[in-house]
């Protein structure tokens, strides 16, 4: 006598496939958060390395007294010159980065920037801790000297 394949048994393998695609969109949803916040990270030490390099020739850095926003046509962060920040269009004498990056300008992610001269402060926001660093999810804040799990201002 053949038995076949009961109801049953059908229902448990749907129910087992539902399973292992709900735990594998929840993975990839993941998983793209921690890749942006990866892109993020990686911007904001791009940032900190053209800002070295900005102290390296002016001895102080570019000093901007209330919080701007980076990559913004507005502010005129949009690039960095030996003269300091600017737009896009305007001429420098040396560039050191153009544009500033911004991986998800417009997905509204902010990097703000203040400086007296002497340290900066860039605040940006992770989607996802990052314990191996000691960062959260949440606002951080970049300094001249190191990130940390706090805001800037």
């Amino acid at each position: 006598m053949s038995r076949g394949i009961t109801k049953i048994e059908i229902l448990i393998v749907i129910l087992l496939a539902v399973i292992i695609i709900a735990g594998d969109v929840f993975v990839w949803i993941y998983l793209d958060k921690k890749a942006h916040d990866v892109n993020i990270l990686s911007d904001i030490n791009q940032i900190r390395s053209s800002l070295d390099v900005y102290l390296t020739i002016n001895n102080y850095y570019p000093k901007i007294s209330e919080a701007v926003l980076l990559n913004d046509d507005y502010s005129s962060t949009q690039k960095l010159c030996a003269e300091g920040f600017k737009r896009i269009n305007d001429k420098c004498a040396m560039v050191i980065q153009d544009p500033l990056p911004n991986s998800y300008l417009s997905e509204g992610n902010n990097y703000m920037y203040k400086s007296d001269g002497e340290n900066y402060q860039i605040q940006f926001y992770l989607s996802t801790n990052f314990s191996q660093f000691n960062l959260v999810k949440g606002v951080n804040c970049a300094t001249n000297s190191t990130i940390t799990s706090t805001p800037c201002f």
